[in-house]
């Protein structure tokens, strides 16, 4: 597998949406490459945002993503933010995909179950 892009929104303290592309230089004609920066930049956050996207876990918070977890966690989506959404392109034997988790709040506040899906690209074929 090889991750082509990220996209994601509202996740952990990075609001607003956000895009990491993997296929246009300098991160394309990198054979390696390290993710730094100063306590709290989102590091971790990248690493979140793709583990949510493929597999609706956060490694670093014990399991599988709730809305009970969500909530007790407090910092998977943004602070006062009303959805979020982690998505991840990828390769995988010659077929690309995007596998996406958004999160999103109902008007009195409380979170709606999340969503999860996979489309294959570029004919955008789900699979929920």
């Amino acid at each position: 597998m090889k991750i082509l892009r990220l996209h994601f929104k509202n996740i952990h303290s990075l609001k607003g949406e956000h895009c990491l592309d993997f296929t246009i230089p300098p991160l394309s004609i990198s054979g390696l490459f390290a993710i730094t920066g100063p306590t709290g930049a989102g590091k971790s956050t990248i690493l979140d945002v793709i583990t949510l996207a493929l597999f609706s876990r956060i490694p670093r918070f014990d399991g599988k993503i709730t809305n009970t977890e969500i909530e007790k966690i407090g910092s998977v989506m943004t602070h006062f933010a009303e959805d979020a959404y982690a998505e991840v392109e990828y390769q995988s034997n010659g077929k690309i995909y995007r596998s996406t988790c958004k999160i999103a709040k109902t008007r009195t506040g409380n979170l709606k179950p999340y969503e999860m899906t996979l489309a294959t690209l570029p004919d955008g074929t789900y699979w929920t």
